[in-house]
């Protein structure tokens, strides 16, 4: 089969996985991603303590979520105090921007819509509460059996795969790999140094609320639709409307920072962890933000490293 019939049939699946199969099968992929992550402790309990598989994935999955909640309860520890604080103080906060902004017409009924879908929105999320519960536990429940029948689940995939999807599969599967885990460390190290740059800089603003703001603004700037403007702007508007000047400025130059980091260095940093031009990296979230939305992040790059790993094994 010819290479380019190939890659278009390859990108075509791609294109119908990604924009119509994801979201239904989404708590199995990141219960795989877990599993693969978690290989090379499970080895080293089977080859170091003896453990038998099933086991060594249990014990491996149980570390893994003994982390993932101690790391959830430092990081709430941390912001709880300046949580309560800042419940304690909203109402003033916000009677005070009522009686600071009621000349500026359309405002009253702009903060009434505001609370309005404020409101609206934590219904809502309420009512995803029981499913994101499902979704917690199949993702669990699958990463243990991906990880315990992993050498049966592939020998299965193997046998009833075509011969020539086989023959890219396998080096396609190998630079995934490598890519999920520098995208996650690329991930991590952007949404760390954010954090820093934002609590230091509210530290050095004074704020009561610099860790919490600071975390908040560094997780919303990891999320491609939101980022740290739908905090910094309306926040530097305000306080430039109420004449503080000096710290709106300090908030403008701060989102100059952030963008800065998300944009130039992060896809460099994604470039150096995946083996590929920064450039390229860039295009490629940016073309598969375009196609599938905020999961374009993961495929665009995805889908560039496999239609490369096709093309460098035609050429083999």
């Amino acid at each position: 089969m010819n290479k380019y019939v190939k890659i278009g049939l390859a990108l075509a699946a791609a294109y119908i996985f990604f924009k119509y199969l994801l979201t239904f099968i989404s708590p199995f992929i990141i219960g795989f991603v877990i599993a693969l992550l978690l290989e090379p402790l499970v080895r080293l309990l089977i080859t170091r303590g003896g453990f038998r598989r099933s086991l060594a994935s249990f014990v491996s999955l149980i570390i893994f979520m003994v982390a993932g909640i101690s790391i959830g309860v430092w990081i709430v520890s941390s912001t709880i105090r300046e949580a309560g604080e800042f419940l304690e103080a909203a109402p003033g906060i916000i009677e005070t921007l009522q009686g600071q902004l009621a000349s500026i017409p359309y405002v009253e009924g702009l903060l009434q819509r505001l609370g309005l879908w404020l409101s609206e929105q934590s219904v809502e999320m309420v009512g995803h509460l029981p499913g994101m519960l499902i979704a917690i536990i199949l993702i669990l429940v699958s990463a243990f059996f991906f990880s315990r029948d992993r050498e049966f689940i592939f020998a299965l995939v193997s046998k009833w795969c075509p011969q020539w999807i086989a023959q890219h599969a396998v080096p396609i599967g190998h630079r995934l790999n490598k890519a999920a885990g520098g995208f996650l460390k690329t991930e991590f190290i952007l949404t760390a140094l954010v954090a820093a740059v934002c609590v230091v800089t509210l530290w050095l603003m004074q704020n009561p609320y610099a860790i919490m703001l600071g975390l908040a603004i560094a997780v919303l700037d990891s999320l491609p639709i939101l980022g740290a403007g739908i905090i910094l702007w309306p926040w530097a508007g305000y306080l430039a409307l109420t004449g503080n000047l000096h710290h709106a400025a300090w908030l403008i130059v701060l989102y100059g920072v952030v963008t800065v980091i998300r944009n130039v260095l992060g896809p460099k940093i994604l470039g150096e962890q995946i083996d590929m031009h920064p450039l390229a990296a860039l295009m490629a979230i940016f073309i598969g933000v375009k196609a599938f939305g905020v999961v374009g992040v993961l495929a665009g790059p995805a889908l560039l490293i496999a239609t490369r790993t096709i093309i460098d094994n035609e050429h083999v």
